[in-house]
């Protein structure tokens, strides 16, 4: 139905492109298309809607994802060019009100920097979102990933640009501020670490002075029977940098 077009009753026409449709199928999915054709506008007339906001690839995109659930870029593109691609799937779905092509459009989005961050592509991607889409969970999105690379973003002018002087300055100082917090988290956890070590350390050596004085107190003869001796012993270092002790045999240096 998609690429032959039969039968269909709705064409979108976009920067001298036909895209002939089916209202069985676009008007479910959009209340804009819905009301367009069934109210009294010319569109419901004609049969034939004018789209001007938006270029025929994202509306070829946007028909694709009204009949299949998906969209594709249909070739191998650079990143910066990629995440635009769906910034602007998301704009035309939320002009039209697809609620589920803009949920996808924002879960590509996200896969993309997951995959590989880029913060020349987020910066110019996050401006096309906040020029172009009215989307706010995709807002969100953007501004999570923004908080997330904060540190690095902070160095390009371009951030300036996208939020203000003055946002830039407040930001700078949390991510100086946020930088300076980590920084403290890790020597905390570095002394944690090692006071832990110490008193591992600590808990052995007395563990290991435990079961000596157990083995004095306990042992009568010295459990070499060629010895057969009183126990009588001395204690001996081993070798190593954590102290550990052993029993020896006074007569026969059996180690008990």
């Amino acid at each position: 139905m998609l690429r032959s077009g039969q039968f269909s009753d709705l064409t979108l026409v976009c920067q001298g492109k036909e895209f002939k449709i089916h209202k069985v199928v676009a008007c479910p999915q959009s209340p804009v298309f819905s009301a367009a054709v069934s109210g009294e506008f010319k569109e419901s007339q004609t049969g034939v809607i004018e789209i001007e906001l938006f270029d025929s690839e994202t509306v070829r995109r946007m028909v694709e994802f009204l009949y299949t659930g998906n969209y594709d870029c249909n070739q191998p593109q650079e990143q910066n060019t990629d995440t635009l691609t769906h910034v602007r799937v998301n704009a035309i779905a939320d002009y039209y009100g697809i609620h589920r092509l803009t949920l996808l459009a924002n879960q590509k989005i996200q896969q993309v920097y997951q995959d590989k961050w880029n913060a020349k592509a987020f910066l110019a991607s996050t401006r096309e979102a906040l020029d172009n889409t009215g989307d706010k969970k995709l807002h969100s999105v953007m501004a999570l990933l923004a908080a997330q690379h904060l540190e690095e973003l902070m160095a390009s002018s371009k951030m300036a640009d996208l939020v203000g002087d003055f946002a830039a300055e407040v930001l700078r100082y949390h991510a100086l501020k946020f930088e300076a917090t980590k920084q403290e988290q890790h020597q905390k956890a570095a002394v944690l670490a090692t006071t832990q070590a110490a008193e591992a350390k600590t808990a052995r050596v007395i563990a290991n002075i435990d079961r000596l004085v157990t083995t004095m107190c306990d042992r009568e003869y010295c459990r070499n029977t060629a010895c057969e001796m009183e126990f009588g012993c001395h204690i001996e270092k081993l070798a190593g940098d954590e102290p550990n002790y052993v029993l020896r045999c006074s007569y026969c240096r059996c180690r008990h």
